[in-house]
């Protein structure tokens, strides 16, 4: 034991091992701890972090339009219609041609219709819509069918006041707005029977406006024949002509769900109404109760006569945009 003393006197003890041939006592135990402790450790040498370097920081400017130095395509093309004189000759011309052109066009239209006529026509309230829409549905309940002069300064009569003034004057928004209902309400009703097709809906309009074409220039034939001059206009016609779709969308929605008698008591209940109102409106056109008018005399009878006519022939007309079918069904 003394020699393994002293072999281990200039070295670290090492703890002897734990056995049952090798017990360790209490004081080498606090020996071999105080080695340990007093032993120096090994340092290990970590990297220490570098300062970062502070960069000044800069507003974020969007560029606006091109660097200097540099052009857009639009820019070169500018430049070069500018310095181009064939260009701007070409320019010049298709302008001119372009103001000829609108002139030419506005020119002819003034020529048929004016366009000072189409906005009193179109000046129209919402009382006033009502007040017609009332008056072609119910026109036995409306007493007065008397349309007013407008004068001038000095007195004139210049014309008739516009529907917006006068619930009896004629206008054209019923009768477009009813054509494009017409048209939709068909569409609709072709459609619940599942025949519809696009062509459907052009094959209705083109119908409607040759019916409204037909009555149009039979009645102003008529008016030409009776002499009947500026107490009718051609607006005035087409205006009365088309007032007939409000009826017949009444009656076109019942024919797909009511029975065959209600639907034929429509026809016959809005067929009088619409003839009613035709006599009324028309009355102050083609028989005035001025006999001063030349004329008047001689053919009131066969103006009354005409107006007859006009107002059997409604039930005709409605009769037949009653008749709707689709182009996928043949014949």
């Amino acid at each position: 034991m003394s020699h393994f003393q002293g072999q281990m006197g200039g070295h670290q003890q090492n703890p002897p091992m734990r056995g049952a041939f090798s017990p360790i006592s209490a004081e080498q135990q606090q020996q071999f701890a105080y080695n340990q402790y007093a032993s120096p450790q090994p340092q290990h040498a970590y990297p220490q972090p570098q300062p970062q370097q502070a960069y000044p920081q800069q507003p974020f400017v969007a560029q606006q339009g091109p660097l200097p130095g540099q052009s857009t395509p639009y820019g070169l093309f500018a430049q070069n219609l500018q310095s181009n004189p064939a260009a701007q000759m070409g320019m010049q011309f298709a302008g001119n041609a372009m103001n000829a052109m609108q002139e030419n066009v506005q020119q002819n239209v003034e020529r048929y219709v004016s366009m000072r006529q189409l906005k009193h026509y179109f000046d129209v309230s919402n009382i006033y819509v009502l007040s017609k829409l009332r008056a072609l549905v119910f026109p036995w309940m409306q007493k007065s069918w008397h349309r007013y002069a407008e004068r001038d300064q000095t007195g004139q009569v210049v014309g008739f006041k516009s529907p917006r003034e006068d619930a009896n004057s004629p206008d054209l928004y019923i009768p477009v707005m009813g054509l494009v209902s017409y048209v939709i309400v068909i569409g609709l009703i072709i459609g619940r029977l599942g025949v519809f097709r696009p062509e459907d809906l052009g094959y209705t309009a083109s119908s409607a406006l040759g019916v409204i074409v037909f009555e149009v220039l039979l009645i102003k034939m008529f008016c030409y024949l009776l002499n009947v001059g500026s107490e009718l206009q051609f607006l005035d016609i087409v205006a009365f002509s088309g007032y007939k779709f409000v009826t017949t969308i009444l009656v076109v929605l019942l024919k797909p769900w009511a029975p065959w008698w209600m639907t034929w008591s429509g026809f016959l209940y809005f067929g009088f109404a619409l003839a009613f109102f035709m006599i009324r409106s028309l009355r102050h056109a083609l028989i005035p109760e001025s006999s001063s008018v030349t004329g008047v005399n001689v053919h009131r009878k066969r103006r009354i006569h005409f107006l007859f006519v006009i107002a059997m022939t409604q039930f005709l007309y409605i009769w037949i945009l009653m008749q709707y079918k689709s182009s996928a069904v043949k014949p």
